[in-house]
C-alpha cells in the first residue's frame, strides 16, 4: 500500500505555478513525473545542488528521499522552506527524520507507488484537483498523520 504523508495545512486558494523542478535519482521516475508535469524542469542531482548553492529556488520541488538526505544541511533547510516539496522515497517512512518531512509544504510519497497515488501527489503539488478544486479541503490538517489510500496496483515497470 502506498501512502502520501502531508505535513501542512493546505490553503484552498494557494495554487502552484511558475517554476517546478523534478530531481530524482531514478530515470524512470523522472520520466514519469515529466509526463505528468509537462511544465516541470528535470534537474539532475548535481544541477540541483548547484542551483541551490547559487541561490536559485523553484516554487515546487519533487526530490528523491535519499538525494534529499545527501544534500548539505544548509541546502536541506532551503528545500524545507520551499512552498511545496514532494519527497518520493523507497526508504521506510519511520526512518525519515521528522525534521525533513514535517515542515510546511512537505509531502512524502512512498515508493513503490501506484499511478493513482502519484497523480494525487501531483494534484497536491499543484494545489488543485481535476476541475480546479482544492486538492485537500482548507480545514484539513495532516500533521504527522498519513492519508492512506486503498491498495492499488503498483506502477508498471
Amino acid at each position: 500500500m502506498s501512502r502520501i504523508v502531508l505535513g501542512i495545512r493546505l490553503a484552498a486558494s494557494r495554487r502552484m505555478s511558475d517554476r517546478v523542478w523534478v530531481s530524482d535519482r531514478e530515470p524512470g521516475v523522472r520520466e514519469l513525473l515529466g509526463e505528468l508535469l509537462p511544465e516541470a524542469e528535470i534537474v539532475s542531482p548535481a544541477e540541483l545542488q548547484s542551483r541551490l548553492a547559487a541561490g536559485t529556488r523553484p516554487d515546487a520541488l519533487i526530490i528523491d528521499g535519499t538525494q534529499l538526505l545527501e544534500l548539505p544541511a544548509r541546502q536541506r533547510r532551503v528545500v524545507r522552506g520551499l512552498p511545496r516539496v514532494l519527497i518520493c522515497t523507497g526508504m521506510p517512512l519511520p526512518s525519515l527524520p521528522m525534521s525533513l518531512v514535517s515542515g510546511p509544504g512537505v509531502a512524502v510519497l512512498a515508493k513503490p507507488f501506484c499511478v493513482e497515488d502519484l497523480e494525487a501527489a501531483v494534484e497536491w503539488l499543484r494545489g488543485t484537483r481535476a476541475g480546479g478544486e482544492p486538492a485537500v479541503p482548507e480545514d484539513a490538517l495532516m500533521g504527522a498523520g498519513t492519508a492512506q489510500r486503498p491498495p492499488q496496483s503498483p506502477m508498471p515497470g
